[in-house]
């Protein structure tokens, strides 16, 4: 493959990217825990949007327990933000790879 055509595909994976990168931005994911006692919303990138509590979560004698709701709350949005981004760079980084003799 010829140098010029090799770059062609790099600025269109490139491309490809940047344009991934800003469907993620837009892209809502929701962790829960507690059965959605409490919930957090973040972007594609894990960025947190907002935290929901239902009422019932929330008990004056055990604050270390809602506190542990939304830690894991986070923590599962994050991890889903995290596949979510994965899924949708690999066919863009895969395809970059495979340009470059498979060493991605």
């Amino acid at each position: 493959m010829n140098l010029k055509k090799l770059m062609k595909e790099a600025q269109k994976a490139q491309a490809k990217a940047a344009e991934i990168q800003a469907r993620l931005a837009e892209t809502e994911v929701v962790g829960s825990a507690g059965g959605g006692l409490v919930r957090v919303v973040a972007n594609g990138h894990g960025q947190i949007l907002g935290v929901e509590i239902q009422p019932d979560a929330v008990d004056p004698d055990d604050v270390e327990a809602l506190a542990d709701l939304v830690l894991v709350a986070i923590q599962d949005a994050q991890a889903k933000a995290r596949e979510l981004a994965e899924r949708e760079m690999q066919g863009t980084l895969g395809a970059l790879g495979g340009l470059l003799g498979g060493g991605f």
